[in-house]
């Protein structure tokens, strides 16, 4: 197969590609890879979508069994691309280009070249930003009869093809959906600058009642049914509303099927909670809607090129009258394997579960932090969800995947980037830290020496990094611009600001100074085991930070200091009194007073977050605080779910925080799994 050519390379571009074939093979596969992202179709019929985050020396190639679509005679291959033309957090830029073959067999039935047809993709349009992580949506419109196809021409590109490192995501049936609130909207005075998103956020909306729109009483059921459409009508707004309930938390690919009298718009908005009959469509910049041109009667619609996370779905059609048969996602997930587990206690089991729920939503071409608002890939958001995936999910590949891709995407100074495999601007020191604990915990989890040796290399060159900024007293706080000096999100660790050149003068970070320790530590096990060459440097280097880390410790006030600066110690937080306890060098003195502050905060530490929380617990039960973690969880993650959490919160002030941009599911409040995995005994 050859890499051909999008007939334009402009930024959030869509690009179709066609040929016919014959095949009388019973076995047919169908190979793919794309810059970003794809969906292809066999005589209309889907057959796969994707594309695995990846490098340009590093293209994955998806494979797919397409034998059950493929008939005798003439069959028809369409694949429609979607080029991003710029780096996001889940992307990186590359040459507007795909190369696919049908292969059965294991001989070539077809393939890209230059007589595959190309056009741009009917119905699809460049949308606005979502957010900085997402990238770039898309809007689509029913009434694009499209262009004349013409010849693909061939790409200049050297990518370097490689098997897809996971197993192909699994596209669930539509998920049922109910409507909960319907009624009329009218549109600001002036929408010059918004987007459909900041309309939908800014329109005037009037509730009605089910039975106002529909004729029918309450009593009959308002889940929508395709066999038996429900028909909205109101007169006196701009159209009609109507916001769907998907039941839980979810992420999917949105479908919905609707029929209307007349060419007119629709928008559709997605979020994960309700305030005021509102889904959350514009908060801050992020823009979770798209726009749809309809075309009078049917307009079915399923977008196989983006995942979206939510609960519920808000349409506005711009007419009196429509007919709804869906409105719903379709669940794509990861096929784990989910090992039954029963801790002997209902909520316990239930937590758990949920919590495996949480995980999974967080977990696609690799783990994401959250399905709903960024979908990036992290070093410590991963690291967390590695370590909780082990027991959930008994999947050691997997993350291993991940780690490779962080590593292929490590800037030349050593550190990663801030999400993988994007190119950032910043990025965040102690999530280079935490990927190389990552590696350690996965040889620990289940030791693959060939992978071990592919990565010490690249761990040798983040060592030395953190070496290059370690004198006497530590490693040091990083001052210039590129390093975001980020710990979790309690006051004193958020690190900001951001950009800024010698806004901080030279201080050690203590925080920083464990993680490295920790993290060396279990690099230097590695080497050894691999007799590789350089190891003793790497085992002074953590052993010297071992030697430094006890004069952190404040003798005064028994707890350890964050930083400190001319020598004087600064801050204290329940991050770094875990930090010591898990690091393992802390003396039999000290113990107490760091244990009391990580279970009573008040007026001795700053708390942490959700984050940091699998530290704590390793902590406090390494002094023997198993019940109390236990009950804790019980307590904190117990309350969300008696009110009504299918998935996990990012931080304990759910929708409310980051100015209102909290994540209603965020892989690292999956903790209990990981606690209860190594703690508990399921029977």
């Amino acid at each position: 197969m050859k890499w051909i050519k999008f007939n334009t390379d402009k930024e959030n571009s869509f690009n179709e590609f066609l040929v016919k074939f014959q095949c009388d093979k019973k076995n047919a596969k169908l190979r793919i890879s794309s810059d970003f992202r794809y969906v292809a179709y066999i005589n209309g019929e889907f057959a796969s979508n994707g594309q695995y985050a990846d490098l340009p020396d590093y293209k994955s190639v998806n494979e797919a069994d397409v034998s059950c679509l493929i008939k005798s005679g003439e069959n028809i291959l369409k694949i429609v691309a979607w080029h991003s033309g710029r780096d996001f957090s889940i992307c990186r830029s590359m040459p507007a280009s795909v190369a696919f073959e049908i292969i059965g067999d294991g001989k070539t039935i077809v393939c890209s070249d230059e007589n595959t047809l190309c056009r741009a993709a009917v119905g699809y349009k460049a949308g606005d930003i979502v957010t900085f992580q997402i990238g770039y949506g898309f809007n689509y419109d029913f009434t694009d009869e499209g262009e004349e196809y013409k010849n693909a021409e061939l790409a200049e590109v050297d990518f370097r093809l490689i098997k897809r490192p996971v197993e192909n995501l699994v596209i669930s049936k539509p998920l049922a959906s109910e409507i909960v609130a319907q009624g009329l909207f009218k549109t600001p005075d002036s929408v010059e600058g918004l987007t459909a998103a900041g309309v939908m956020r800014r329109s005037w909306i009037k509730s009605l009642g089910f039975s106002e729109m529909t004729g029918l009483n309450r009593t009959n059921s308002n889940v929508l049914n395709e066999k038996s459409p429900l028909v909205l009508k109101a007169e006196g707004g701009d159209g009609i509303f109507f916001i769907v309930d998907l039941g839980r938390e979810t992420a999917g690919h949105l479908d919905f099927s609707v029929e209307v009298d007349n060419d007119c718009k629709m928008s559709i908005g997605w979020g994960e909670h309700l305030t005021d009959l509102r889904v959350r469509t514009e908060i801050d910049g992020r823009n979770f809607a798209s726009e749809f041109i309809l075309k009078k009667g049917a307009n079915d619609f399923t977008d196989y090129l983006r995942r979206i996370g939510c609960r519920y779905i808000c349409a506005f059609v711009y007419a009196d009258c429509v007919k709804v048969g869906k409105l719903t996602v379709m669940e794509s997930s990861y096929p784990f394997k989910k090992p039954k587990k029963d801790f002997g206690d209902t909520l316990l089991n239930r937590i758990y579960e949920v919590g495996r729920r949480t995980l999974e939503l967080c977990a696609h071409e690799h783990y994401e932090d959250c399905p709903w608002r960024e979908q990036a890939l992290y070093g410590m958001d991963s690291r967390n969800q590695m370590l909780f995936g082990y027991g959930a999910f008994d999947e050691y590949e997997y993350p291993r995947a991940a780690i490779k891709l962080m590593a292929r995407s490590m800037r030349k100074d050593g550190f990663l980037q801030l999400c993988s495999p994007s190119e950032t601007p910043i990025t965040i020191p102690s999530f280079t830290a935490y990927w190389l604990i990552a590696i350690a915990e996965n040889a620990k989890a289940d030791y693959n020496a060939e992978f071990v040796a592919e990565m010490l290399p690249y761990a040798e060159k983040s060592l030395r990094a953190f070496m290059d900024n370690t004198d006497s007293g530590g490693v040091g706080i990083f001052v210039k611009t590129p390093f975001w000096n980020f710990h979790e999100w309690s006051d004193g660790l958020m690190g900001w600001s951001i950009f800024r050149e010698n806004e901080l003068s030279p201080a050690v970070d203590c925080n920083l100074t464990m993680l490295v320790y920790i993290a060396a530590k279990g690099i230097v096990e590695l080497m050894e085991r691999q007799n590789y060459k350089g190891a003793e440097v790497y085992k002074n280097y953590y052993e010297r930070l071992s030697r430094i880390i006890p004069s952190f410790l404040d003798k005064e006030k028994m707890l350890y200091a964050s930083y400190v600066k001319d020598g004087e110690k600064i801050g204290y937080h329940a991050y770094t009194q875990a930090l010591a306890l898990v690091s393992g060098i802390v003396s039999d003195s000290a113990k107490p007073s760091l244990c009391n502050a990580l279970k009573n905060p008040q007026g001795k530490v700053t708390d942490l977050t959700f984050a940091a929380l699998q530290l704590k617990y390793d902590a406090l039960i390494s002094c023997g605080e198993k019940q109390f973690c236990i009950d804790e969880i019980k307590k904190v993650f117990g309350k969300m779910l008696f009110n009504g959490a299918t998935s996990f919160y990012e931080t304990e002030y759910g929708e409310a925080d980051f100015a209102d941009a909290g994540s209603l599911c965020h892989g690292w409040s999956s903790v209990a799994c990981y606690v209860f995995d190594k703690y508990l005994q399921s029977k």
